[in-house]
């Protein structure tokens, strides 16, 4: 079992955050070690998702049910794939000048060996993902955002 949490604030709104995180298709032109990313059985408040990963030679896919607050807030838990546990959550707070971005984890793989040897660097791969969301909405949204 491996549980990790990042926060983080950054100058732009709850709801700019929330669509970058949703928007899955964009995921593999900036998400470390994602190759590929889709959702389907989309509705306003949940969807199917499916993510391809590759890590230091090891090449995984997973599916996930996304369940929606738009604009604040993403559970998403393991609905089939390597890991035994997943289950990540996505807070966004409006705060002075922008959002406070929460992003936790906790998860277990089935396979003991990769549960111990990946488990630990999930931390750093945590503290990666949320600063190429960062990034990513550098681009999108601009670096000084209205």
């Amino acid at each position: 079992m491996s549980q990790h949490q990042v926060n983080a604030i950054v100058p732009y709104t709850p709801q700019q955050m929330y669509d970058l995180v949703v928007d899955m298709d964009s995921y593999p032109q900036f998400l470390p070690w994602c190759v590929q990313a889709r959702k389907y059985d989309v509705t306003e408040t949940q969807f199917m998702a499916e993510m391809t990963i590759s890590f230091k030679g090891l090449r995984e896919t997973f599916r996930t049910v996304d369940l929606l607050v738009p604009g604040r807030s993403i559970r998403i838990s393991l609905h089939s794939g390597p890991f035994k546990r997943l289950e990540n959550f996505w807070n966004f707070t409006p705060v002075s000048g922008g959002t406070r971005v929460e992003f936790s984890i906790d998860f277990k793989f089935k396979n003991r060996l990769l549960d111990v040897s990946m488990g630990p660097l999930f931390s750093m791969v945590t503290q990666r993902m949320v600063a190429a969301f960062r990034q990513r909405a550098d681009i999108v949204y601009g670096s000084s955002p209205t």
